[in-house]
């Protein structure tokens, strides 16, 4: 059974729950299609090649861009990219799942920490796969059993804390893999994402 708690100052940063609206535009979706097949080799070799400096470019960051991403969502990925630097995390396995703690002493890096993190919890609770263009497929993984996943969150005065377990053990295992690799790409950036990506 599937419980997600979200815990004090929560709905007051999630701005009266404007960020929960996912806007759709044929456009970006088609241009999302396309670089998503790319991504993931449904193109060919050369295409995929001829992406790669593109999805990943440092200011851009094209490959932020999700199925149903909202401006805010990508905005809040590329602020974390970005100044990854900026970040503090730690991650605790637990027998049944993990504790992270993700924060930033500079607040617009922390705001963008606690609104992705928030609207990634919401996304997971209603099973909806924002499909990042770089996203793991660990994360991919996590949706598909999302029933079978447990939430706490709690904002911090620097961050926030986040509690995910399940009774399911091959689940365990993916979120603990997951936060292995977001704590990787807050220490490296995107070259955690190009080297998981060339592997």
């Amino acid at each position: 059974m599937r419980k997600t708690l979200i815990i004090g100052a929560l709905a007051f940063v999630l701005g009266g729950g404007a960020v929960f609206i996912y806007l759709k535009h044929s456009a970006h979706s088609n241009s999302y299609a396309t670089m998503h097949e790319m991504h993931h080799g449904k193109s060919g070799g050369a295409s995929q090649g001829m992406m790669q400096g593109h999805m990943h470019d440092e200011m851009t960051m094209p490959g932020l861009q999700g199925k149903d991403t909202t401006e805010t969502e990508v905005a809040d990925l590329r602020k974390i990219f970005q100044q990854h630097m900026e970040i503090e995390r730690r991650v605790t396995n637990l027998p049944d799942g993990i504790s992270t703690f993700t924060a930033s002493e500079n607040p617009e890096v922390r705001a963008a920490i606690v609104s992705h993190v928030s609207m990634m919890v919401t996304r997971l609770a209603e099973g909806k796969n924002p499909e990042v263009i770089i996203q793991s497929p660990t994360l991919d993984a996590l949706f598909d059993v999302h029933e079978d996943i447990e939430t706490e969150i709690e904002v911090t005065e620097t961050g926030v804390t986040v509690i995910q377990t399940s009774s399911n053990p091959e689940v365990v295992k993916l979120l603990q893999t997951h936060a292995a690799e977001v704590s990787d790409m807050s220490e490296r950036g995107m070259a955690a994402v190009h080297e998981r990506m060339s592997q």
